[in-house]
């Protein structure tokens, strides 16, 4: 929680007009204080100094980068945008940046860089990723100026995905950067995010944040689905009623499991898919440690998910586990993690076998024709 309750934004603005109009604006209209700097170079003390005050930064676009520049958009953010990018690397907390600009758009559309994923849906609206001071822009049917939509939009992510933007853009960037690639960054970033979030941020009680098993399982679903895409797995894992569920025992079998000509030892929801497939490596697709992770994720994610029925209610499976320890969230902690894992294995996987046709004819084939 924010000890102001202002949200907080560094300004680097250099003309006295717009520095004294603009703070009462920011503040009406989002309950932002904007602090305005004249150059980057005072801007750039007061982060080095004070980094955890600061929630969102402004920059215009012709302002000075020393204290005797000249105002030059060229010189300015071409010096600017690596200096933010160090000190994000350097503190471990993206802030996110915005560029308000009167320049005209020639004068600056190749001068900023497409690193501020944040802000894509501006992109995808106006075409462009600067906001301008004195522009109109239409939303929602309601016309209003592009400096208060500046506002609203640093209230609404500041609010709501300060966090989001910290797990995504510093603490985990090379597995949501996996999900991008691969295009599963809305069906698994989307169950992943609250597995981490709570593990770097208070404010979710253990008892809550262990109910989110079923976004382990989510998961894990997603990523099956889109191994059937890929030609990994076959699609007889999934279901043909209308929840069409996966089935993530056989699959985690599948990939981890030293043979498959042996069924005879698995139940008989299961024994069916291997009379219909057969695997065509001798060793597991995945790596032990993965396998094994693999195989406890889909008991784990099972337990949580699936109620078994007594005679007087039904009772979660994992209620039978937590009292046990103290409702402690260490267990889904740890499989979150290995869900990362799993998630950078997979992504370095469909490089190495792009081809989803050969995939299925590489690791598995058909047993007989009902299929």
């Amino acid at each position: 929680m924010r000890e102001n309750k202002y949200i907080q934004v560094l300004w680097v603005e250099d003309d006295p007009l717009i520095t004294s109009a603009y703070p009462n604006e920011a503040d009406m209209v989002a309950g932002i204080e904007l602090h305005p700097f004249p150059c980057w170079e005072d801007a750039e003390i007061e982060l080095e100094n004070n980094y955890g005050r600061w929630e969102a930064i402004i920059l215009d676009a012709k302002c000075r980068y020393h204290r005797d520049d000249a105002d030059k958009a060229e010189k300015f953010l071409s010096h600017v945008f690596p200096k933010i990018m160090t000190l994000a690397a350097h503190k471990n907390r993206t802030i996110p940046w915005y560029v308000l600009s009167g320049q005209g758009e020639d004068d600056i559309r190749d001068l900023i860089p497409d690193i501020n994923e944040w802000d894509a849906d501006w992109l995808r609206i106006t075409n462009r990723r600067f906001y301008s001071k004195n522009g109109k822009v239409t939303l929602g049917g309601v016309e209003k100026h592009e400096r208060h939509a500046l506002f609203n939009r640093i209230k609404t992510q500041v609010t709501y995905y300060r966090h989001e933007m910290q797990i995504e853009h510093n603490l985990y960037p090379d597995v949501f950067s996996a999900l991008d690639r691969m295009g599963l960054a809305g069906d698994v970033g989307y169950y992943l995010m609250p597995l981490l979030e709570p593990i770097h941020f208070e404010g979710i009680s253990n008892a809550d944040y262990n109910r989110r098993y079923v976004d382990l399982r989510k998961s894990l679903e997603n990523i099956f689905r889109h191994m059937v895409k890929m030609g990994l797995l076959p699609s007889i894992i999934i279901g043909k009623s209308k929840k069409e569920n996966v089935n993530l025992s056989w699959s985690s079998i599948f990939l981890g499991s030293k043979h498959n000509d042996d069924p005879s030892t698995l139940p008989d929801s299961e024994k069916k898919f291997w009379e219909k497939v057969t695997r065509n490596t001798e060793s597991p697709i995945l790596p032990k440690q993965l396998a094994d992770w693999l195989k406890d994720a889909v008991f784990q994610a099972g337990g949580a998910v699936h109620t078994s029925t007594g005679k007087e209610e039904i009772v979660m499976n994992l209620d039978n586990y937590l009292p046990h320890v103290d409702g402690s969230p260490y267990m889904l902690r740890s499989l979150a993690m290995g869900l990362c894992d799993f998630i950078l294995w997979y992504d370095n996987f469909i490089k190495e076998n792009p081809d989803e046709e050969m995939n299925a004819i590489n690791f598995w084939c058909k047993r007989n024709s009902k299929f």
